[in-house]
C-alpha cells in the first residue's frame, strides 16, 4: 500500500510547477490538425473536452454552482472551473504544499472568496453527503490504494443530479483475458510504491454501476494526450516520481488515459 506521506512528498516540490505549470495534468490535442498548441492551451482543452463529454451545462440556471476538485494539485483546474461557471470551488489535496500554493495563486487572482483549498484524503473526503453539483477529479485516483472506496466517496459527496467527471490513467482493458500479461504485471509491480493499484477503465465503470449511478460514459484519450509527453515533461521530479517509467508504459500501450463521466440520480 502506498504511503500517503510518500505521495505528499512527491508533489511537495516547486519543480512540478516549473515544468508542468499550475495545471498538473495532461493536455488534449486535436488529431485532425498539424498545428500543435502549447502545453497550457492543451491542458485547458482537456478540461473543456471533459466538460463537453460530461454534458455539463453552461446555462445560467443549470450550470454548477458548487464544485469540488479532488486531488487538486496547486489549483489550476479548480480556479479554471470556478471562473468558467462563476461557481464556488473547493480543492482538496493530500499535499500541504499544494494547498498553500493553490491559495496563493487563487488569492493573487482575486478569487479567495470563490476558490478555497484544504488538506484532505480522497478516501475520506471531509464533506457531507450530497454537497457538490460537479465532482471533478483529474489524475488523482492513480495514486490511491483503494479505487472502490475512492469512487464511493466521489458518489457520496455528489448532490442528486450532479455530474461526476473522473480522469485517470488506467491499465488497458482486458478483452477475453483473465489478467494482464506477465510483463505487464511486472511493469505495474515496479511502480507499486507510488502507483499502488492499477485498474482498467472498464473496472472504474463497474464501480460506478455498483453505486447505482446512471448515464455512465467512458472514452480513451490516449492518442489525444500522447503529444503532451514530447520534450522534458517526463523528467524525474524530487527523486520520487520517475515519469520516464510511466512514459514507457504509455508508449507500449500498457497505460491508457481514460475519462469516465456519469450523473447521480435525482
Amino acid at each position: 500500500m502506498a504511503s500517503t506521506t510518500k505521495i505528499a512528498n512527491m508533489y511537495n516540490d516547486l519543480a512540478w510547477e516549473e515544468i508542468w505549470g499550475d495545471h498538473i495534468h495532461q493536455g488534449f490535442y486535436d488529431l485532425n490538425t498539424t498545428t500543435k498548441p502549447d502545453r497550457k492551451t492543451a491542458q485547458f482543452r482537456l478540461i473543456e473536452e471533459a466538460l463537453r463529454f460530461g454534458n455539463v451545462s453552461e446555462d445560467s440556471v443549470k450550470k454548477p454552482k458548487s464544485i469540488v476538485d479532488v486531488g487538486c494539485g496547486i489549483g489550476g483546474p479548480a480556479i479554471y472551473l470556478a471562473k468558467k461557471y462563476g461557481a464556488k470551488c473547493i480543492g482538496i489535496d493530500i499535499t500541504p504544499y499544494n494547498v498553500q500554493r493553490g491559495r496563493e495563486i487563487s488569492n493573487a487572482q482575486g478569487l479567495g472568496d470563490k476558490v478555497t483549498f484544504q488538506v484532505g484524503d480522497a478516501l475520506q473526503l471531509p464533506f457531507p453527503n450530497g454537497k457538490f453539483d460537479l465532482v471533478w477529479s483529474s489524475e488523482c485516483g492513480i495514486h490511491l490504494p483503494d479505487k472502490t472506496k475512492f469512487v464511493s466517496e466521489l458518489v457520496r459527496i455528489a448532490a442528486p443530479g450532479a455530474t461526476i467527471i473522473l480522469i485517470d490513467s488506467c491499465h488497458r482493458d482486458l478483452a477475453n483475458e483473465e489478467s494482464l500479461k506477465l510483463d505487464e504485471e511486472e511493469f505495474f509491480l515496479k511502480n507499486k510504491s507510488l502507483l499502488p493499484e492499477w485498474v482498467s477503465c472498464a473496472q472504474y465503470v463497474n464501480m460506478f454501476k455498483s453505486n447505482l449511478i446512471k448515464d455512465i460514459k467512458s472514452v480513451d484519450w490516449s492518442e489525444h494526450v500522447a503529444p503532451f509527453w514530447e520534450g522534458r515533461i517526463w523528467e524525474t521530479i524530487n527523486g520520487e516520481g520517475d515519469l520516464e517509467e510511466y512514459n514507457e508504459g504509455r508508449k507500449k500501450g500498457i497505460v491508457r488515459f481514460s475519462v469516465i463521466t456519469c450523473q447521480k440520480p435525482e
